[in-house]
């Protein structure tokens, strides 16, 4: 499971053509890579789901994920949950997405930023 730090909108940008948050998200836990999370309105998954999840290798201090010269970037929307004895990797990412859209006030910042998109 990835307990979350810290999370903040980075950017709105597009999806297969839909409009979509970018959200950076920083791990609880020494050791875990920092996310790019990407946020799109959604009305059956609490207003909204995550479609793509990405890692980065690199050091968040010095590179963060604004780098692409190299190949720290990893796409771990499906592999990024494995399950455990008592959670399925479904129920891991559901878990994962409730505590993400609980944290702090995103789900407040998040329809403040769909609701600019034009």
């Amino acid at each position: 499971m990835y307990y979350i730090k810290d999370a903040k909108i980075r950017r709105m940008t597009d999806y297969d053509g839909a409009p979509c948050a970018e959200v950076g998200v920083l791990p609880g836990v020494v050791g875990d890579s920092a996310l790019l999370v990407y946020i799109v309105e959604d009305q059956r998954e609490e207003g909204y789901e995550i479609v793509r999840i990405l890692t980065n290798d690199a050091d968040t201090a010095t590179d963060w994920f604004d780098n692409n010269l190299h190949d720290a970037f990893k796409d771990v929307t499906v592999s990024g949950f494995t399950g455990s004895t008592v959670m399925t990797p479904e129920d891991e990412r559901s878990k994962f997405q409730r505590e993400l859209l609980i944290f702090g006030d995103l789900k407040r910042q998040l329809g403040e930023h769909f609701r600019q998109v034009p």
